[in-house]
């Protein structure tokens, strides 16, 4: 009898603590303009109202929030990686996917002049759409630093967060026994609806070029973490290995660059396995020599200090493979995320040593934008001191050089865990590679100008040193 008790008990607090289905943002993209007030007492990542009510709750239910310094869209998959709102659909009907770019293209059209910088975010296990979430919190201050760097006459920021039911479980302890049902379900995304909201998202930044002075109005960059990263990596590699097989098949044209996602793909603290990488790594090993100033595409980073990829995930996946035959490089791949596996590792990434001068003092005959261009203008040579005190370094797997497909160990002062991901170290990195990508693509003006505006905003002092993205 007390055994049947216990059973039912737990039961009880397993479905007390579950989390409510996709999506989020019930409202989806209804007109509110009187929610724009509230949007702006929140434009960074101070915690809501625990208990919002009438309007403000309503607010807090959209797909969109529009501040006087960004805009904010959501988009959401259900644990079967369909886009919210479709499962009742029959025949042809519009959905929340065709109401996203609408929005995107408005503002597009809004902001033509100066262009759209889009930063589109997947969040990983234990987070949501929900606005109260902490990644949206963080995500929403990133948008904000963002904007204020770009200046009132630079890109406006658009931020995009794309949810799914990373956390099922809210009871404390038994929120960490869903690692593998999380994991399956971000597979299921990674193969649902997310892949169509990524072409129209490449479609949507590629077609986004002024025909008169070849202005290109949309930038874009993506940046997944944790089971967020594996959506991201599942959804795109297929892409990544269709560029890396045309370049190949057209070795004897140097004067081309591999086709990139966006401007460039930033995948942290991935959890996935070492395996799932491999077939990238050897696409990427069979380049040609590519152009002196080739550029990474996509980058995996992920630091030392991540315990939860580092020594947690490869336990679980020790017993998941216990009875799997294969040589030990393949169950090690198999065990380890790629970013914890010396097979996979190209860059090493650090804070400069207290007493190199010459790494600290990197960028003080120039700005950052030359700097990046002299660097990377022969390829990244190990090592290379960047700027804002950081020192990146090759190993023997990034070849042939300019292999655009880099994975980076980094420190535990770049990342000092698994969520430590807006950490100004690791920002500074990150902007300083889009800057050097926009400038290999785009020409040095507009980044220069883009910059200038960055380092002379009044606000913050200390945002000129460790700036988020341009």
């Amino acid at each position: 009898m007390i055994k049947l008790f216990v059973s039912i008990l737990f039961v009880a607090l397993v479905l007390a603590g579950c989390t409510g289905n996709i999506p989020y943002r019930t409202q989806g993209f209804s007109e509110m303009p009187e929610c724009k007030t509230i949007y702006n007492q929140h434009a960074g990542d101070d915690k809501l109202a625990s208990d919002p009510t009438g309007t403000e709750e309503k607010c807090w239910e959209r797909s969109r929030e529009e501040r006087d310094n960004y805009d904010l869209l959501f988009a959401e998959f259900d644990d079967q990686g369909w886009i919210q709102g479709t499962a009742g659909r029959k025949g042809p009907a519009t959905d929340h996917l065709d109401l996203l770019f609408q929005q995107l293209n408005g503002l597009r059209a809004q902001y033509e002049k100066n262009g759209l910088l889009l930063i589109v975010f997947v969040h990983g296990w234990h987070h949501n759409a929900d606005a109260n979430d902490m990644n949206v919190r963080e995500f929403r201050k990133l948008l904000r630093d963002t904007q204020l760097m770009t200046g009132k006459d630079g890109r406006r920021v658009v931020g995009l967060f794309v949810g799914w039911r990373g956390e099922s479980l809210t009871v404390p302890g038994l929120s960490m026994t869903t690692f593998w049902d999380r994991k399956n379900t971000a597979e299921r995304v990674a193969q649902g609806s997310v892949r169509e909201l990524f072409a129209k998202l490449d479609s949507f930044h590629d077609g986004a070029r002024n025909s008169d002075n070849g202005f290109q109005t949309v930038r874009m960059m993506t940046i997944g973490h944790s089971f967020g990263g594996l959506v991201t990596f599942e959804a795109l590699s297929s892409d990544f290995l269709r560029a890396a097989a045309r370049t190949h098949a057209n070795e004897s044209d140097r004067s081309r660059s591999l086709p990139r996602f966006g401007d460039l793909v930033i995948i942290v603290n991935p959890a996935f396995e070492g395996v799932r990488y491999e077939p990238v790594k050897a696409a990427g090993m069979r380049l040609p020599p590519l152009k002196p100033d080739q550029l990474p595409v996509a980058i995996v980073a992920t630091s030392t200090a991540d315990w939860a990829t580092g020594v947690a995930f490869p336990t679980a996946r020790f017993f998941n493979g216990l009875f799997e035959s294969a040589p030990q490089e393949e169950r090690k791949a198999n065990r380890e995320t790629v970013g914890h596996n010396d097979r996979y590792t190209t860059h090493r990434l650090a804070v400069c040593a207290a007493d190199d001068a010459s790494c600290w003092n990197a960028c003080a005959d120039s700005d950052e934008v030359a700097h990046m261009t002299n660097i990377t203008r022969d390829g990244v040579q190990s090592p290379e001191y960047l700027c804002d005190g950081l020192k990146l370094t090759t190993t023997p797997e990034w070849a042939p050089a300019g292999n655009p497909y880099w994975v980076v160990e980094t420190t535990g002062d770049v990342m000092s865990d698994h969520n430590d991901i807006f950490n100004p170290n690791f920002v500074a990195f990150i902007r300083q590679m889009y800057l050097a990508v926009i400038a290999s693509t785009e020409g040095k003006k507009e980044v220069r100008n883009e910059q200038r505006t960055s380092s002379t905003h009044s606000g913050d002092a200390s945002l000129a040193v460790k700036s988020p993205l341009p």
